[in-house]
């Protein structure tokens, strides 16, 4: 665990003084932007607008779980499925912003609006966590696998490689059993209980890298009760407000973009880094879904400027295309969708892949090595 800040509201704090490759790429972009392009500075700070768009998100979010209480559970399911997942993913594009301080820059008005996310998102102080990893892992360490924590754990990897190798036809079930697990409410946190064990007893393989060490900083566990806290009222609300169906849309909605079924979350997750390519290490995807999640598809822009808010990203595409030129030509349903017929292969490639250490991710015994291609 990295420090533990003592202030509610504070965030995360981005330090590049120790960069990966990949991370120097983007700050070597920014010197080159800033050469070329002085104005740019100026497209840098916060935007209040962020706040706004948040309390449209809520009314929107709510009306519809008002709505969806008087229907039945079949509608509720597929409202979660088809619109409810996009509002939360939207909520999430604005939690992106305010980890960086791009809507408030003071402690008080960040941790107003951060609740304010908290009653639409109701993570459970997550979003914290996510804020924290985000900032203080991801961005200064990207596609450094020991270091960045969106590049899958190699030995789950490795045990699930081995076992599509040796199970090709058992392999296709479990996708399709997972995909129907995620798809349940709070089917992402039972998932990896139902069918890790399984890869682990098939395979004889450990499936979590116990020598991975990625320590962000945290939260105080006060601010945490207090995201928990919250998150309970805007569950109570609606319960007694508009009737268990609402509670279960809220629940649904979560669960469906948390999991492999949500397919613009994972979708943008699989178009953003190649994981292993320290010369374009990040792509951009400019669909009209950027009207929608608040422009978090440009993140080639992002990546090279983490503090120019949402509403600026596009001005920065514009005034710079010389730069800003590597775009991802699939959507987000098309990377989802690939996917899920590659039986969930990883979003991020690394070196540790394709050369494993057999005996860092053995359980007892050595496993024989094996010869199909990367994940």
């Amino acid at each position: 665990m990295g420090a533990i800040q003592s202030r509610f509201g504070v965030g995360p704090e981005l330090s590049e003084r120790h960069p990966s490759a990949q991370c120097r790429r983007h700050i070597q972009m920014r010197r080159a932007l800033l050469e070329a392009h002085p104005e740019s500075a100026a497209l840098s700070g916060p935007d209040h607008r962020g706040a706004y768009a948040a309390i449209a998100l809520l009314a929107l979010h709510w009306t519809v779980c008002w709505w969806v209480a008087q229907t039945s559970i079949l509608v509720v399911f597929l409202t979660a499925f088809f619109f409810g997942q996009v509002v939360i993913h939207a909520a999430g594009a604005l939690l992106h912003d305010t980890a960086h301080r791009l809507v408030f820059r003071g402690r008080r008005a960040k941790l107003a609006f951060d609740l304010l996310l908290e009653t639409i998102m109701t993570s459970f102080s997550l979003q914290l966590t996510y804020q924290h990893e985000h900032v203080s892992l991801h961005h200064p360490y990207m596609g450094n696998y020991e270091r960045d924590y969106e590049h899958e754990d190699n030995c789950r990897l490795l045990a699930r490689r081995q076992f599509r190798h040796d199970h090709p036809g058992t392999e296709k079930l479990l996708v399709f059993g997972q995909l129907l697990v995620h798809l349940l409410p709070l089917g992402f946190l039972i998932a990896d209980r139902i069918f890790l064990p399984i890869y682990q007893r098939a395979t004889g393989r450990a499936v979590k890298d116990r020598l991975r060490r990625m320590d962000s900083t945290a939260p105080p566990p006060g601010e945490r009760r207090l995201f928990m806290a919250v998150s309970l009222a805007a569950l109570l609300f609606l319960f007694f407000a508009f009737g268990w169906l609402a509670v279960l849309y809220q629940v649904w909605s979560l669960s469906i973009f948390r999991g492999k079924a949500g397919v613009t979350n994972r979708g943008q997750s699989l178009s953003e880094h190649p994981g292993d390519d320290d010369i374009n290490p990040t792509r951009s995807n400019y669909t009209w879904l950027n009207w929608l999640l608040f422009n978090t598809g440009y993140h080639n822009e992002h990546h090279t400027c983490p503090t120019v808010a949402w509403s600026r990203l596009p001005r920065l595409k514009a005034l710079a295309p010389e730069i800003f030129n590597q775009a991802d030509g699939q959507s987000y349903f098309e990377r989802w969708w690939r996917n899920v017929r590659a039986d969930f292969r990883p979003s991020r490639r690394n070196q540790q892949q394709a050369e494993p250490d057999p005996a860092r991710c053995a359980k007892f015994t050595p496993i024989r090595p094996i010869n199909s291609p990367p994940g």
